[in-house]
């Protein structure tokens, strides 16, 4: 495992703090997104052990602080949580009631499987790190222009030669692959850069082929950037002055975003993680 740049990202410059962004499938189905599938049990005797190797692999980086898909405002709770984990009050193998500090996730009882605990936490825990970092910014992005342009009556018209695949068809082979994968391969694969531009196609996609003055995809589109362009900046907020290595843990959908605008702010470098996951 080395420190090479794979193509698409910067190399870091001296003092700058690196920040590895690690893209990830929400591993408890919140349903949340555009496109979506059904992940099998992270809770099983096989994909434990797939998350020890993973978090293995990313505590060979050495991270000083783990930063989260977790609302900033929430940071208190989630390090209660992430402190019962770290006591052993709560074991990482075995289902566990715990209300999420996301709003977004209701049901009692799903947080344990979620990537924030199996990897985040597991990984903070295993590095003996006494907090985490919660950056994210609650966010409602719900509009009109996330129904499909095909699907909308008018239909908008095709503008430009270009071809964009099923994208539930994407997320269905997704899942396939999932199931015939270690849980390390499937983010290697999902870290990749054809996976990543696919995935900010279908966005704009949808959130720029519109028509009247109503459509909602700019409005859409804004509101994105800006729950990223927060988490930047509470990433800031989390690190200290000395730290030099952070690795956030986020939905896959946000790391080309996150790469350009780490990469944009001077005292950030944006860090691929694929030198420390498996090859293809």
């Amino acid at each position: 495992m080395t420190d090479d740049v794979p193509d698409g990202w910067p190399t870091p410059a001296a003092g700058q703090i690196r920040v590895m962004l690690l893209g990830t499938y929400h591993m408890d189905n919140p349903d949340m997104d555009a496109t979506t599938f059904d992940a099998d049990d992270v809770l099983t005797e096989r994909r434990q052990r797939e998350l020890r190797d993973l978090v293995a692999r990313l505590a060979d980086w050495s991270p000083e602080l783990v930063a989260l898909e977790r609302p900033y405002e929430k940071r208190e709770a989630v390090n209660d949580l992430y402190e019962q984990y770290r006591s052993g009050e709560r074991r990482y193998d075995r289902e566990e009631a715990a209300e999420s500090p996301d709003p977004k996730r209701e049901a009692v009882g799903v947080e344990c499987r979620n990537e924030v605990v199996q990897v985040g936490y597991r990984l903070a825990d295993r590095l003996d790190h006494e907090r985490v970092a919660a950056v994210d910014y609650t966010a409602r992005l719900e509009g009109e222009a996330w129904v499909p342009p095909d699907e909308r009556d008018p239909v908008p018209p095709k503008k430009g030669d270009y071809d964009l695949p099923d994208f539930q068809a994407v997320a269905d082979e997704g899942a396939e692959l999932l199931r015939e994968s270690t849980v390390a391969e499937y983010l290697a694969e999902g870290n990749r850069e054809p996976e990543l531009r696919l995935n900010h196609d279908g966005m704009f996609e949808w959130l720029i082929r519109g028509e009247g003055e109503s459509f909602d995809g700019p409005s859409l589109l804004a509101g994105w950037y800006e729950r990223n362009i927060r988490t930047v900046h509470n990433t800031w907020r989390a690190v200290d002055p000395d730290t030099e290595r952070v690795l956030l843990l986020v939905g896959s959908g946000h790391i080309r975003v996150l790469r350009h605008l780490f990469d944009e702010a001077p005292m950030f470098c944006p860090v691929s993680p694929l030198p420390y996951l498996p090859d293809s």
